[in-house]
């Protein structure tokens, strides 16, 4: 595969389960590398650049987000080095998710339990979207949750990465619809290869594998009287 990424762009990978699409996140966050070939970061090759400076400025936030035990406030401030409880705050604040912590049982004491446990999935993705706030990396991957969110848990999840991922270079594994509508560039994966890459509009047009998929999501979404789009 080739691919050329503008910085600042959203970017959503669709594919059919098991088509390559979580091993090439993988390959972005350098959890592992490619065969042959290289993945660059500008002009660097991934495997040249050291550990600590890959981690400032790469940041993966999975489906089921990995929590510590201990508090909701201990593990946003994993994020970033040396941070602190007003460190914290802004970040909360940067996201819009004041309200949120503030309905947890004790705000950012609230224990998470072991693998955060105490939390739903899609808190649990919160709290790691937080996390990548405090990082301030300058490319954001992100495996969508899929399951287990309530739609309240849900649109926090939509206005938090909206706002994480401004002035940022994005790519989502996109579980949901919205998230392929609304990305600049949508990546087709097929059985390991890229097959298409263009706009949402673009590739609709092309009656391709993701025309396929985007019907296939319309008719698994739709309810009588309910709006795929929404």
């Amino acid at each position: 595969m080739d691919l050329d990424i503008e910085a600042g762009t959203s970017v959503a990978i669709v594919g059919e389960t098991g088509s390559g699409k979580t091993t090439f996140a993988k390959l972005l966050a350098r959890l592992a590398d490619p065969v042959s070939g290289s993945i660059c970061i500008g002009d660097c090759d991934l495997r040249g650049v050291s550990e600590p400076s890959r981690a400032s400025r790469i940041r993966m936030v999975p489906q089921d987000g990995f929590l510590f035990a201990g508090s909701v406030g201990h593990n946003i401030a994993l994020g970033s080095p040396d941070a602190t409880e007003d460190d914290v705050r802004v970040a909360i604040a940067a996201l819009g998710l004041e309200k949120w912590v503030d309905s947890l049982e004790l705000g950012l004491e609230t224990e998470v339990g072991e693998r955060g446990e105490k939390l739903s999935v899609g808190e649990r993705q919160l709290v790691c979207l937080i996390r990548a706030q405090m990082g301030d990396a300058g490319l954001l991957i992100l495996d969508e949750a899929t399951s287990s969110i309530d739609p309240e848990t849900e649109r926090r999840c939509a206005q938090a990465l909206e706002l994480l991922s401004h002035g940022r270079t994005t790519v989502s594994i996109a579980h949901r619809l919205s998230t392929a509508e609304a990305a600049d560039v949508v990546v087709v994966f097929d059985q390991g290869r890229i097959c298409q890459v263009g706009s949402h509009e673009e590739l609709l047009a092309e009656r391709g594998v993701y025309r396929q998929l985007h019907e296939s999501w319309v008719h698994n979404t739709t309810e009588p009287g309910v709006d795929p789009q929404t």
